[in-house]
């Protein structure tokens, strides 16, 4: 069962920089709040709020925080669990990681338990980080197959790409991918980790972050030319995705 000296919740600045490092334990990183570019294993990956993400024992990585800082929760995984990710196929030197609504459930949840020291707690935090690794075994067994993505489905994400901003459905998707809606919607799922709607909704949220950080335009304004429906709309996927109100996320971006 996860103790005190294997779990803990690490905050970090606005604007600041950890430069390229390695750690002589593995862990699993949970970002509850804020993000982070990471450069890891050749890789740059833009991590936020609802990514958890495997980082093993001795590779070089570098951090660079955004203006909204960032805090996550760390583990340090017992080896037991990380031989059964091993035993299921899982190539654990790639530092796996995965971004759901679930992984950010599941990170708002392990929050709550760090804060509760009842004599259940612990047996709630090991369950959290059970189901954050069987997360992360899914997503890892699945690289693979990502890696042989058929064509029909890169046309649909490039298609998401050009026309995220505008009005997007499903069935206009199928028919550009000449496919059922079901087996689109699967498929896209299986083979790039989110729905059709959340990825599309991740893509405006970070055009909405970029519009915010270079110019004074109206929310209102920005909310229609990023795709939203309305400010209100804007307000609350931006937060989901940032864990902050876009008013002050442009506060931060400005200080």
């Amino acid at each position: 069962m996860p103790d005190s000296s294997s779990l803990s919740v690490r905050r970090y600045q606005p604007a600041s920089r950890m430069a390229p490092h390695e750690h002589a334990e593995a862990s699993l990183g949970v970002v509850t709040d804020g993000g982070f570019v990471e450069r890891i294993g050749g890789e740059e990956r833009h991590y936020r709020r609802g990514f958890a993400a495997y980082c093993p024992a001795g590779i070089l990585h570098s951090q660079d925080f955004g203006p909204a800082g960032a805090r996550q929760v760390i583990y340090r995984p017992e080896p037991s669990w990380l031989g059964s990710l091993e035993n299921a196929g899982v190539d654990l030197r790639a530092a796996t990681y995965a971004c759901s609504e679930s992984c950010m459930h599941l990170g708002a949840r392990l929050l709550a338990e760090l804060r509760c020291d009842d004599d259940f707690a612990p047996i709630a935090r090991e369950g959290i980080l059970l189901e954050l690794f069987a997360v992360l075994g899914r997503t890892g067994a699945a690289v693979q197959s990502r890696k042989q993505t058929p064509a029909w489905l890169l046309d649909v994400r490039d298609f998401i790409h050009a026309n995220a901003y505008g009005k997007l459905d499903l069935k206009r998707i199928a028919a550009v991918a000449r496919r059922h809606e079901i087996h689109l919607a699967r498929e896209f799922r299986r083979y790039f980790g989110l729905t059709i709607g959340g990825y599309a909704r991740r893509l405006r949220a970070e055009e909405a972050a970029r519009v915010l950080s270079r110019s004074r335009a109206g929310l209102s304004d920005i909310a229609l030319a990023c795709g939203f429906a309305s400010h209100a709309h804007l307000c609350r996927v931006f937060k989901a995705h940032y864990g902050l109100t876009p008013s002050q996320y442009r506060s931060r971006c400005q200080t």
